[in-house]
């Protein structure tokens, strides 16, 4: 819809979620795990996120909470808890849906959710490579895991 705070908003958010989800799952340096940190101030900080705090905060704690139990479930003894983990852990896409929700309603949130999910898979069960994690000139540019 080219708001452009929106889309900063959830470039920055797809790479602090990622980068999240690589110190969990693989070792990492200190100066990854603090340009995280670093990452955390900028999308916390986003005009985006500030106008609209009162409907992302909540989401937030949704989407950790969400998380917190893809990585408590992902190495259950359990099949099916380690097939919801597998799903659970692509949360973070629902801020995407949210922001474009707030920028252009309900029927644009619909218009991009099948695809958010399809790229989504792609990039966790395929070899697919997430435009999240290409290099940037913001935080964590040349550092390596």
């Amino acid at each position: 819809m080219g708001n452009a705070a929106a889309i900063e908003f959830v470039w920055r958010w797809a790479k602090y979620v990622h980068a999240i989800d690589d110190i969990e799952d693989e070792p990492t340096t200190p100066e990854f795990r603090l340009g995280t940190f670093v990452q955390a101030l900028e999308v916390y900080t986003c005009p985006f996120f500030k106008q609209h705090e009162a409907a992302l905060k909540p989401l937030v704690y949704l989407i950790t909470n969400q998380y917190a139990d893809s990585v408590a479930w992902e190495k259950s003894k359990e099949q099916w808890k380690r097939e919801y983990s597998e799903w659970a852990r692509h949360c973070g896409a629902e801020m995407v849906l949210a922001v474009a929700g707030i920028v252009g309603g309900y029927q644009h949130m619909r218009a991009i959710s099948l695809e958010l999910r399809t790229v989504n898979y792609a990039e966790h069960f395929t070899e697919t490579p997430s435009p999240a994690r290409q290099p940037t000139k913001d935080t964590n540019e040349n550092e390596t895991k």
